[in-house]
């Protein structure tokens, strides 16, 4: 049964809200118009960084967030509380960002992504079709020299590494408990792999919108989540209408002395 109370909804961007333009704005106006008192903290959860994000949000016109968690869940932005202290201060500890460079430029066919893409606790890189067990691979390699890093590959083609306290569900899990939400009323939405740790959360509630690729759903096929089957920003609107959260379109009765 859908959680009757959703006070928190935290989205990935590209492939969920971002990828179709008109589906874009119906999601948009589908928030704009549910009361303030009925609209939970919106909170946009991406790769991107925040500084990437928030110029995004006006062209594109998405509704402006209450938080944005930005860089696989390695930068955090709040409009009303410079928080980002905080939440950066928990990733020092085991973190080594030139050791961690080095050791995945000695993997096979791994390529650097361009300097705009990097943070002081995110590496990332192109990896091509890489092996589940090529993954590991590099996971244990870190591991192995003491690093405590998180290892996120998406799309067969994404990496990135960063501190074993970040990630895009670690970063949620520290906001919920920092605002002291329970993560039965948090719902989330996504795509890809990178996006698999949000779902991942206890208890939490889930949108798999209808474009999602077959690696999130292998990760999530055991939970209860909503699979859509709208794609991209429909399906987060057909999933937020599931949990209650936006009303089901209204049904035109029609005059049953009417032929048609």
């Amino acid at each position: 049964m859908p959680s009757p109370h959703i006070r928190l909804f935290s989205s990935d961007l590209d492939g969920t809200l971002l990828g179709q333009p008109e589906s874009c704005w119906r999601f948009a106006a589908a928030w704009a118009a549910l009361p303030v008192r009925r609209r939970p903290i919106l909170v946009y959860n991406t790769s991107r960084t925040v500084a990437n994000t928030l110029p995004l949000v006006l062209t594109r016109g998405l509704p402006e967030p209450d938080f944005i968690i930005g860089s696989v869940g390695t930068e955090f932005h709040d409009g009303l509380h410079d928080s980002a202290d905080d939440f950066r201060r928990q990733f020092g500890e085991g973190w080594n960002l030139e050791e961690v460079r080095h050791l995945v430029g000695l993997m096979p066919g791994v390529t650097e992504q361009p300097p705009e893409c990097q943070h002081p606790y995110k590496s990332s890189w192109y990896w091509t079709r890489a092996r589940r067990d090529e993954v590991a691979d590099l996971a244990w390699r870190l591991r192995a020299t003491g690093i405590q890093a998180h290892v996120e590959y998406s799309c067969r083609y994404f990496l990135d590494v960063v501190p074993v306290r970040a990630g895009k569900g670690r970063a949620l899990n520290w906001l919920c408990r920092r605002l002291h939400i329970a993560l039965c009323d948090v719902l989330v939405a996504g795509d890809s792999a990178n996006d698999s740790s949000m779902f991942l959360l206890d208890d939490v509630n889930g949108i798999v919108v209808g474009n999602a690729l077959p690696e999130l759903l292998s990760e999530v096929s055991s939970l209860q989540m909503f699979v859509a089957q709208g794609i991209m920003a429909d399906g987060v609107v057909e999933g937020l209408r599931y949990f209650g959260v936006l009303d089901a379109p209204e049904q035109v009765a029609l005059d049953p002395s009417l032929d048609v």
